[in-house]
């Protein structure tokens, strides 16, 4: 499972405009594994974290039909892609991504990817 993982994550980093990727654990809060992810991602992860756990949240309490697809946070300078792995939402996958990218192509290719690795 592990190997499946690293080959998830670096695949993922090869993107263009990928700077960091991740699998974060939405329970603990913190990093499962990743690339390009340092000690200053630590509060990153936590506040992330709340973020997707707000969404989750949000979707329960409205009784929305739909499952959260991804959540998008947009900067001046780079975009942060979440996307839960399931409808509890144990684990994400984060993408730092520099804003000049194409985020539509990043998305395309990461619902591919885990498509490939999720059956």
């Amino acid at each position: 499972m592990e190997n499946e993982v690293d080959k998830l994550l670096k695949e993922l980093s090869d993107i263009d405009g990928v700077r960091k990727v991740a699998v974060i654990n939405n329970v603990e809060k913190k990093i499962a594994r990743g690339i390009n992810m340092d000690e200053s991602s630590t509060v990153l992860v936590r506040t992330l974290s709340d973020v997707v756990r707000s969404n989750m949240k949000y979707s329960r309490l409205t009784a929305r039909k739909n499952e959260i697809e991804d959540v998008l946070i947009t900067y001046f300078d780079e975009i942060h892609l979440l996307k839960p792995l399931s409808r509890t939402a144990k684990y994400f996958i984060y993408i730092s991504i520099s804003r000049g990218a194409n985020i539509a192509l990043t998305r395309i290719k990461l619902n591919e990817r885990l498509t490939m690795y999720l059956k």
